[in-house]
């Protein structure tokens, strides 16, 4: 039965079609689709600005090491020289003398 219904709809379509209006439709159909298109492009976002440098962190003003201190205390109770600052207390031997 729906093989008779699919071919009767398919005569009467084919009966009706117009062909002047078929070649007027392609154009119409085709300009719609790039209007369509050419609305939802999406333009390309500008990249992000470059993050700017950081300052870099101002020196310790004692040895971390050794917490200005000069020297490390081993487990045993011992004390050495602290190898970072060379007992001086602070990486650059700038710091202030202790007293």
């Amino acid at each position: 039965m729906s093989v008779v219904y699919r071919w009767c709809i398919s005569m009467l379509v084919w009966l009706s079609a117009d062909p002047q209006t078929i070649d007027l439709e392609r154009p119409k159909a085709a300009a719609a689709v790039a209007a369509a298109r050419s609305s939802m492009a999406v333009e390309a976002a500008p990249a992000p600005p470059a993050p700017a440098p950081q300052p870099k962190p101002p020196a310790p003003a004692v040895c971390v090491e050794c917490k200005g201190t000069g020297y490390l205390v081993m487990p045993d109770g011992h004390r050495v020289q602290c190898p970072q600052c060379k007992g001086a207390g602070c990486p650059d031997g700038k710091c202030p003398p202790r007293r």
